[in-house]
């Protein structure tokens, strides 16, 4: 296929720097003093990441921090159109345990984002942190980002948190509520892997492994069979960075649980069997991993229509090889032209809302605009 038609990066991510966030906090968290030899953001989970691939005999070819430039240099490089940004030491927001703290984080992280990517180029595309454990502020900066924010694209929700409630809890609601009155999509995206299941697991590469879908099998699960997506119709989920080939086995696995004996509780919450959201409407949306021979099982189970492409720049894969996925994704012949072209670009333009003047989402509903 020749390829006409540009590449929107659903899924890229920033390299964040304390010394320069910590001129972004406001009011009485701004930092006038800190200890340099601790970092804002928690550790994901103890291991190493940053050292890890410094190690590697076979030159990985990836910068080890960003700014708009670098991000500006990719984009032409690999001829995207644009790139949703997603954080990395943020990734661990969930993490923290002081609420009040977390929130002027979030804000702060915000505020560095759009200062620093977003102002810099019109194709980068900011992600908002979400202060999770403090609703009540995470609607506040949710609203910030969706409607004062310049080209913030979506909202992250951190799969792995230090709250014992899961994202299907009514605790979480709120936040729901806002996401769906601004139209702004809520990303799940893996990082930490600690308290499910692999703590004790090494060396690394296992636990890379399973970090990032093990958590989001857990939050969809809670998500769907508690009725979020009954309660709010119009809301945008997107499973990030765990491939796609795992959809289908979730889907069956639910509707599965739905018919079982245990399950009457769970058959009058949900009129239609789990699969439904992920197959039907708008809810559910996955990126992929343009490689991976599973993904014309997820075309099969839920269509091509919400599936997105990210190519995780600057994390694990080398430059060469994310220049190389593309061309090679376009010469696949398991899958037609309409389709290489929703998965590089069409689908992720209507999951991020995004048009040539920058994002732009639907407008609210009257009652929703008055109220604020």
């Amino acid at each position: 296929m020749a390829q006409d038609f540009p590449v929107i990066d659903g899924d890229g991510h920033v390299y964040e720097n304390d010394a320069s966030l910590i001129k972004y906090y406001e009011g009485p968290h701004a930092i006038k003093k800190r200890n340099v030899a601790l970092s804002l953001f928690p550790s994901l989970d103890g291991w190493q990441r940053g050292v890890m691939h410094e190690r590697d005999d076979g030159n990985p070819n990836r910068p080890f921090h960003t700014d708009a430039g670098i991000w500006t240099t990719a984009l032409d490089r690999f001829h995207y159109r644009g790139a949703v940004l997603f954080p990395t030491a943020g990734l661990g927001i969930g993490l923290m345990r002081d609420r009040s703290f977390a929130s002027a984080s979030a804000t702060a992280y915000n505020n560095w984002m759009e200062d620093n990517y977003t102002t810099k180029d019109d194709r980068l595309y900011g992600v908002g942190l979400t202060p999770v454990l403090d609703p009540e502020a995470a609607v506040v900066e949710l609203r910030r980002c969706a409607t004062k924010r310049k080209n913030f694209a979506c909202m992250v929700l951190p799969t792995v948190t230090c709250s014992p409630f899961k994202y299907g809890d009514e605790f979480f609601w709120p936040i729901f509520e806002e996401a769906e009155r601004h139209g702004i999509p809520l990303a799940l995206h893996g990082g930490p892997s600690g308290g499910f299941g692999l703590d004790f697991l090494s060396p690394f590469y296992q636990v890379h492994a399973l970090a990032h879908p093990v958590p989001l099998f857990i939050q969809l699960t809670s998500i769907i069979c508690s009725g979020v997506l009954e309660a709010f119709p119009k809301l945008r989920f997107v499973c990030l960075e765990a491939g796609a080939s795992w959809v289908p086995f979730l889907m069956d696995r639910l509707d599965s649980e739905y018919e079982k004996i245990f399950s009457k509780q769970l058959r009058a919450k949900l009129p239609r069997p789990p699969s439904a959201y992920f197959r039907d409407g708008d809810n559910f949306w996955v990126s992929c991993e343009l490689e991976e021979k599973g993904l014309k099982y997820v075309i099969d189970a839920i269509g091509p229509d919400r599936i997105i492409y990210s190519s995780d720049f600057p994390h694990e894969p080398t430059e060469n090889s994310i220049a190389a996925a593309v061309p090679e994704f376009l010469h696949n012949p398991n899958y037609s032209d309409a389709v290489k072209r929703k998965i590089l670009h069409d689908n992720a333009v209507k999951l991020y809302h995004i048009t040539e003047r920058g994002i732009e989402r639907p407008p609210m509903p009257a009652k929703a605009a008055a109220a604020d």
